[in-house]
């Protein structure tokens, strides 16, 4: 597919964008560790937890995981571990700390008690992440890693942990990815296995439509936007890396 085609699949996606939360409904599979693809609930529906990212400044000692914005209610709001998408929440390690509507995402500070549950590798795939992957390093047509609990994609480890895309628009705040992606998924990690195995971003939406050909993928926040923008904000973190 041609550069200008994915830019224009990017583009067009914002026609065809829905939110992706679900109802609750029956488990699937155990998940016992904080990490990236893991399954969250705020008992009213599933998402995704992305990256797990170090306080700096005034966050310091913190250690927090990621969401969508539209996957919590608000700050204070009680997160946990979910057995999958349609499953049953385990254990409960944190709450909101900071939500931002317009680039719909939130950091959730993981208990103290809890952070000995914490691995920031992508979930089947112990060598992600390895840094961010910004607009100097990602160019459009890199292939995409996604490990989630889309619902289908959530009935096995395959499914939740083998999606791979194609990167098709990415201006350092929002990126669109061509590849599969399901309710359930939201708010999950976006990694750049071309990039040197580094996290883009997280996914917000699915986008399905015609762009001269027809498309399917997400659209959501990257990183390198996220960090500016929560820091405009006075709140501060790192990307935690493996090794």
């Amino acid at each position: 597919m041609t550069r200008r085609l994915l830019r224009a699949a990017a583009l067009a996606a914002g026609s065809a964008l829905v939110a992706l939360v679900l109802a609750p409904g029956q488990a699937v599979a155990q998940q016992e560790v904080i990490q990236p693809g893991a399954s969250i609930t705020t008992g009213d529906g599933y998402c995704t937890l992305n990256w797990i990212y170090d306080g700096t400044g005034d966050q310091a000692g913190s250690v927090y995981g990621g969401t969508a914005a539209h996957c919590v209610e608000g700050v204070g709001q009680r997160i946990s571990l979910a057995t999958s998408s349609l499953g049953e929440a385990t254990v409960e390690f944190g709450e909101v700390a900071f939500v931002a509507d317009e680039l719909d995402y939130a950091f959730i500070e993981i208990d103290t008690a809890h952070t000995d549950l914490v691995d920031p590798a992508l979930k089947g795939h112990p060598q992600i992440p390895t840094g961010v992957s910004t607009t100097e390093t990602a160019a459009v047509g890199d292939l995409i890693q996604f490990s989630g609990h889309g619902v289908g994609f959530h009935l096995t480890p395959i499914t939740q942990e083998q999606r791979v895309g194609i990167l098709g628009y990415n201006d350092g705040t929002q990126h669109y990815v061509n590849g599969a992606v399901s309710p359930g998924d939201s708010g999950g990690p976006v990694a750049n296995l071309t990039d040197g195995n580094k996290a883009l971003g997280l996914v917000n939406t699915l986008g399905a439509g015609v762009a001269e050909l027809p498309y399917v993928g997400e659209g959501g926040v990257s990183l390198e936007g996220m960090f500016a923008d929560a820091a405009a904000s006075g709140f501060t973190v790192t990307l935690r890396t493996v090794g």
